[in-house]
């Protein structure tokens, strides 16, 4: 079991920290709305896994008389405090996030915002108040719980999020939305089994089963990022009106392939055909029936062939 947890502790730390400098090389290169959102979740997250890694490894290879040591003794009260910081950080950020990405009007998120925002400090001044207590001085103590425990615990506050994001997909504006909103939801929802399984299994390790799902986050995101960056830049030069003849494509629907293949996401067709972003995501489904698709990469290799 132990070399199992290692083995997933190694896997999932990996998968998200790669998933995070991805995102950081887009930022650089691309600098929107989307690829900031990402690290703004993903970079605390990174650092926690990381923190989470570093502490099992050190705890793993070095002698009792270092893990007794002054030092040792300042590094976990460095790691208890820093780790509970991360968590609450990780909580607020995917909050944000959410709201963020929900069809609400600005008065509503604003709100949601600041309730998050007064929720989640509570969580971090009680968090502190039961570690401490609980650890009665011991930090050694203290770093073990927060190590087992917190993060473990708080990730189950995300539940809600998953819960929330499967409510409002159906009620997304854009196709981007529509996208983020399902990963949110397969993200988190399965919380709900994996909790239970940590504290049959897994309950005195680092690792937790509920982890596997920020691994689960990071493969959505790299799959979002792939299609919206990566390989929808591969795209048809021109639109062939052999398949348009032949799949019955219409007018307008013509004109939004056209738009596409430029690279507008939904929005911006919406805005520059003067229509609402739902007509624009029924025109697209439309097309995706008639031409037999399931997404824009396909869409695009059918019109270069």
């Amino acid at each position: 079991m132990v070399i199992l947890s290692d083995l997933l502790l190694f896997f999932t730390t990996a998968l998200v920290l790669s998933i995070t400098i991805l995102s950081i090389v887009l930022r650089v290169r691309v600098d929107d709305s989307f690829t900031g959102s990402f690290l703004l979740v993903l970079t605390p997250l990174s650092l926690q896994m990381c923190l989470t890694l570093l502490s099992t490894y050190l705890g793993r290879t070095l002698s009792t008389a270092h893990l007794t040591s002054f030092p040792y003794q300042v590094y976990v009260l460095g790691v208890t405090i820093i780790s509970v910081l991360l968590t609450t950080t990780i909580l607020l950020t995917m909050s944000r996030y959410l709201i963020k990405l929900l069809p609400a009007t600005e008065a509503q998120k604003r709100l949601g915002n600041r309730l998050l925002t007064i929720f989640i400090t509570l969580f971090f001044l009680i968090s502190l108040w039961v570690i401490i207590a609980m650890s009665n001085g011991d930090w050694l103590q203290a770093f073990t719980n927060t190590m087992h425990y917190h993060f473990f615990s708080g990730s189950m506050f995300l539940v809600i999020h998953g819960i929330i994001a499967l409510f409002y997909i159906k009620k997304a504006t854009t196709y981007e939305e529509e996208r983020l909103l399902k990963g949110i939801s397969a993200t988190f929802l399965p919380l709900l089994i994996l909790f239970p399984l940590d504290l049959i299994f897994f309950r005195q390790s680092n690792f937790k089963l509920v982890y596997l799902s920020f691994a689960i986050l990071s493969a959505y995101l790299y799959y979002f990022i792939s299609r919206r960056y990566i390989l929808t830049y591969e795209q048809a030069e021109v639109v062939n009106a052999q398949i348009i003849n032949e799949y019955g494509i219409s007018e307008r629907e013509a004109e939004i392939i056209s738009l596409l293949v430029e690279g507008l996401s939904n929005q911006q067709i919406a805005k520059q055909l003067y229509i609402s972003p739902n007509t624009v995501k029924t025109h697209i489904k439309n097309i995706y029936a008639k031409v037999g698709v399931n997404n824009r990469l396909q869409l695009f290799s059918l019109l270069k062939k």
